[in-house]
């Protein structure tokens, strides 16, 4: 199997041809398309025919376009039980909308993927939601704080709630968990008094942040039986959780990051390391359209639910990913003497972050984020908001001081070294530029 092409069987066939046809039948907005593109239903008749002429969907040919109820089965959007909106980042939002019949099994869902993740059917569990923008989740099993983007609201609920728990899960993005850890700090909360796990959405994250953010919690990255820190990739269109890490994809990752030869066997040639996510192939079929000669190419998804109220088939989300074989993936391993804690799951992938993040130079701006972890030091006085931008050929980091840290030139040069920028030093005066933390927060 070619590293770009995805796994599937004969019941995953089944289950997108017949969501495809229910959208080319019922939906307005995809009859439209398939006819711009000389697309008539009874020419998909199995999944090469899907791929071969099935147009590629994006925000800019769907929501960019169309009306909510021309996307929706039968030309209505009807029974809606809940809508997930965008970041709206290119000025036009976009809606994942749940219908009441998905509404009613989604606290099942979150349940089954909390407890393949931690064990929340023998552990009695608090999680507390810090995801922005709203986003929120139910659950039979779990008590479900939701704080939102505030530090000291989910400090607070640790100090009053956690001894009462088992175990205490984290759900936030990369930037607020830095940030809620700065303040648990501050109030000098003992993490060794409870157990701890994280779950890290919105963005893909580096190794150095992931052992920084373990550090914090008084976490041991080499035992996640006692708690572990995890990604969970969503998108807003198509739903919460469509790919996740566990123990055995982390444990992989890491090794690849101590390892050049290893991840170059494993990953091909990458700007930067890509995290190692596993995925429901009876939930969504993946595809990388358009692969590059190390099999990365742009994350098209087709989601293969038929009670979605707006379907959705081969949408890009602007990622960027190479679907992995696990037969590839374990001879590489016992090529290379390494083994896991647990076994990998059938269907993985490397994400590689989004496609706007490659830089012009060929570099990748995840590689500076996670280098302004690798020094502790260093990242105990920022906040993690940063950004790049180019001045006469040099890369310019501006980065955000924490409250009450002070910039010297020592500490600049400190941080040129840790984000590979010393080299430049002599001939790009300023390349590292101070934001206090009463600025606005760079994007």
């Amino acid at each position: 199997m070619r590293p770009n092409q995805p796994l599937f069987g004969a019941e995953t066939e089944a289950r997108l041809l017949s969501e495809f046809r229910r959208a080319a039948v019922e939906v307005p907005a995809y009859r439209t398309l398939l006819e711009e593109h000389g697309v008539r239903a009874g020419d998909v008749h199995d999944l090469a025919s899907f791929v071969r002429r099935c147009p590629v969907l994006s925000k800019g040919n769907t929501f960019d376009r169309f009306r909510l109820d021309e996307m929706s089965v039968g030309g209505t959007l009807t029974d809606v039980a809940d809508v997930l909106t965008s970041s709206g980042h290119g000025g036009r939002f976009s809606f994942g909308v749940t219908s009441r019949k998905q509404a009613a099994a989604s606290a099942e869902f979150m349940d089954r993927a909390f407890d393949d993740a931690f064990g929340i059917t023998t552990r009695k569990t608090l999680t507390i939601n810090c995801l922005p923008m709203g986003v929120v989740f139910s659950s039979n099993l779990m008590t479900v704080a939701t704080t939102s983007v505030r530090e000291d609201m989910a400090v607070a609920l640790v100090e009053a709630f956690g001894h009462h728990y088992d175990q205490i899960v984290l759900v936030g993005d990369p930037l607020f968990m830095k940030r809620f850890t700065d303040y648990a700090r501050e109030r000098g909360i003992d993490w060794s008094r409870y157990r701890i796990n994280a779950i890290i959405g919105e963005e893909i994250f580096g190794p150095h942040f992931r052992g920084y953010l373990a550090s914090s919690l008084g976490l041991n990255l080499n035992q996640p039986a006692d708690g572990y820190i995890m990604s969970s990739f969503g998108v807003g269109e198509l739903g919460l959780h469509l790919c996740f890490e566990t123990p055995a994809t982390i444990a992989l990752r890491r090794a690849a990051f101590r390892d050049a030869a290893l991840a170059r066997d494993l990953f091909g040639e990458f700007a930067v390391l890509p995290m190692v996510l596993a995925y429901n192939g009876g939930r969504t079929w993946i595809e990388a359209v358009e692969p590059d000669s190390s099999g990365y190419g742009r994350m098209t998804i087709s989601m293969l639910d038929t009670s979605l109220p707006i379907p959705l088939l081969r949408y890009q989300t602007g990622d960027v990913v190479r679907l992995l074989d696990s037969t590839h993936i374990a001879r590489q391993l016992e090529r290379h003497g390494v083994q896991l804690p647990g076994p990998l799951p059938d269907t993985m992938l490397a994400l590689a972050g989004r496609e706007k993040e490659m830089l012009a130079d060929g570099s990748h701006v995840g590689t500076y984020k996670d280098a302004l972890y690798s020094d502790p030091a260093v990242a105990d006085r920022l906040t993690g908001a940063f950004r790049l931008t180019q001045d006469a050929g040099c890369t310019v980091l501006h980065v955000q001081l924490a409250q009450h840290a002070r910039a010297d030139a020592l500490f600049e040069d400190r941080i040129r070294r840790a984000a590979g920028i010393a080299a430049q030093a002599s001939s790009c005066t300023g390349s590292v530029r101070w934001i206090q933390m009463t600025d606005a927060v760079p994007t």
